[in-house]
């Protein structure tokens, strides 16, 4: 089957013949597929410099050089010794110059059985470039690679920076033309010069803007197309891949295209490296690329408990008091997402695991179901990465997320989101109070909640296939006031809107919408978190009750645990409590605010009194009641 030529090739044999000075950026380190030209086929994989090397010596230049600082000056294999014709041009220009002019010196020494030509600086490299280029009749074509590390800073050169790149400038203007012998007679070829660059602003912009005879020409990563060519060319080494049926070798190459969104030739070469290495056939592939990608062999969301996950809803409830709506539709979306159905809609199949938008009145249980969820799904509640977003309100915040540009302070340590993603693939995610962060730091979730990958400052890719983003919010309760600039004006109330659950749910959707619609402009994130916005109710009476008994059983099981002291509490300072929960329902932030109260009118007079008498392990207290003087907590309580 014929190949398709990736696009950079093309347009490379197309601006080769036509400017002198060409840059390749991007994706340089990948490897490069050789095609026959004949047939289209695949014969091989390159490196970019040996498929330079190649395509060089195929148009017939008898002078090849290759530069990189390391080894200098190396022949790439032309008709004629480059490394001993530059020796010569610089002898020759150090002459002339003066035994102490400032003309470059070049030293011969081999590596290996490679002779190698070094030079004294950058500057020297690209005066040299340029005098082998420019000999009249003498045709040369030099690659230089990590034209990225000419230099320190683009827009800051020093002068020796600054002549490396006019050399290079100049060498366009002068790149000398000549006659050399080919299978149809003779034919005319203009010296070129080659960079390789890992990015475009990484050199000067005066140096590549406006220049008429040089091309910029950008490698990307190979599309869906070329991954599924390259990956039927290399199925004779993936086991089984020959025992397919042609329905069935196509499903692979759609599962192995899908799951390689992003990846180079180098990385599925390894991938299939790895399946035939590790002898997992072709219908085990999304383990090679899980191995290949995180270093782990065995995927959590594949064993996970099936029947914990059948009773999900009744193991949430018991922990997310008084929002069995809520739970209810989380429990559809951990199942779609355990049995692998998340985005089966959409083209892109490198989503994340799941995703939730929790929103609603504050201390309604958002950030505790988040919790429940993570130790249903991952057996302990620590598995939840957290990240609040108060903390990143500046707009520069996604540094911190994602790491620094290079050249930046912290640049190597990489960012908090991206490293923690690349310890801890398979984790819960939870970002709380999502709209606390910086609108443009939203714009990185794009990429996130779409391809499920991100690439962090120091340029290297971070998968969240394996995470479940959970995003919480107290979005749509208030509003930006219309008389009084920089206030909010509060559009969810108690009084209200509890007992009310649809009339809760369809104000706070609204403020959302308008949130990412009018406010900050990104109505395409709130398209990729779709319809798994969950809305939380006010707690109500029932649910109080229930959160004020989990909170006394916690209280008197620590106490047990922790000091050997037993805590008996009677009915009438259970209700005298309840009633000062209900009484404070409508002002309370709801669990939170039932904390509060059992803090005020329990555990701090309880406190004064273990203190004050004494209360030694193994003793009994007996509650007897709860009440208030002077605004302070009193109990009722003696010994037993």
């Amino acid at each position: 089957m014929s190949m398709e030529t990736p696009k950079w090739q093309t347009e490379f044999r197309l601006f080769f013949s036509l400017n002198h000075l060409l840059v390749l950026t991007d994706n340089i380190s990948d490897q490069c597929m050789l095609l026959d030209s004949g047939s289209g086929s695949l014969r091989g994989l390159l490196s970019l410099e040996g498929y330079l090397v190649h395509m060089l010596r195929s148009a017939g230049y008898p002078r090849i050089a290759l530069y990189d600082p390391v080894r200098g000056f190396s022949d790439g294999g032309g008709t004629e010794d480059t490394v001993q014709v530059l020796k010569h041009l610089l002898d020759d220009e150090q002459r002339q110059a003066g035994r102490d002019g400032d003309a470059p010196q070049g030293h011969l020494h081999t590596r290996g059985e490679r002779k190698a030509l070094q030079v004294d600086s950058f500057r020297d490299a690209a005066e040299a470039a340029y005098l082998l280029g420019t000999e009249p009749e003498k045709p040369s074509a030099i690659v230089i690679r990590f034209a990225s590390r000419l230099l320190s800073r683009p827009d800051d050169l020093d002068m020796d920076e600054r002549m490396t790149f006019l050399y290079l400038r100049q060498f366009i203007d002068e790149a000398g033309t000549g006659k050399v012998a080919s299978g149809q007679g003779q034919q005319m070829l203009t010296s070129r010069i080659i960079l390789l660059t890992d990015k475009l602003n990484d050199l000067p912009a005066w140096f590549y803007v406006g220049v008429p005879k040089l091309k910029v020409i950008q490698i990307t990563r190979p599309n869906y197309r070329l991954r599924e060519q390259y990956i039927r060319e290399m199925g004779s080494y993936i086991p089984g891949y020959a025992d397919m049926e042609e329905t069935e070798r196509q499903g692979f190459l759609d599962r192995f295209v899908g799951l390689s969104e992003g990846f180079t030739l180098t990385d599925l070469n390894h991938v299939i490296r790895i399946m035939g290495q590790y002898r997992l056939k072709a219908g085990r592939v999304e383990q090679a690329v899980m191995f290949y990608r995180h270093g782990v062999t065995e995927n959590p969301w594949l064993s996970l408990d099936a029947e914990k996950i059948r009773n999900a809803e009744e193991i949430l409830q018991r922990r997310v008091l008084g929002q069995d709506r809520a739970v209810r539709r989380a429990v559809d979306i951990i199942k779609r997402t355990v049995s692998g159905m998340s985005g089966l809609q959409h083209s892109s199949s490198g989503k994340p695991r799941g995703i939730l938008f929790l929103a609603g009145p504050t201390g309604t249980g958002k950030t505790e179901l988040a919790k429940a969820i993570t130790e249903l799904i991952f057996r302990d509640e620590r598995n939840m990465i957290r990240f609040d977003m108060s903390e990143y309100r500046q707009s520069q915040s996604d540094q911190r997320l994602l790491g620094a540009p290079p050249g930046y302070v912290g640049y190597e340590a990489g960012g908090q989101l991206t490293n923690a993603v690349r310890e801890h693939p398979f984790s819960v995610l939870l970002f709380d109070e999502i709209e606390k962060a910086h609108p443009s730091l939203l714009d990185k979730f794009l990429q996130i909640l779409e391809d499920g990958r991100i690439t962090d400052g120091r340029g290297e890719t971070v998968y969240f296939q394996d995470c479940f983003i959970i995003f919480t919010s107290n979005l749509g309760i208030s509003v930006a006031s219309d008389t009084v600039p920089g206030t909010r004006v509060q559009q969810v109330t108690y009084e209200e809107d509890h007992g009310h659950p649809e009339q809760l749910e369809q104000k706070v959707l609204a403020g959302i919408r308008h949130y990412f619609h009018e406010e900050i402009g990104r109505p395409e994130l709130l398209n990729r978190i779709g319809d798994n916005i969950l809305v939380f109710n006010y707690i109500e009476e029932e649910a109080g009750r229930k959160i004020l008994d989990k909170q006394l059983d916690g209280i008197c099981r620590k106490l047990l645990a922790d000091r050997q002291i037993t805590l008996k509490i009677a009915g009438e300072a259970h209700r005298e409590l309840y009633a000062l929960v209900v009484e404070n329902l409508p002002k309370a932030e709801g669990g939170r605010g039932i904390g509060n109260v059992v803090e005020t009118n329990l555990i701090n007079p309880l406190s004064r009194y273990v203190f004050d008498q004494d209360v030694q392990a193994g003793e009994t207290l007996c509650l007897e009641g709860v009440y208030l003087r002077d605004g302070v907590g009193e109990i009722r309580i003696h010994k037993e």
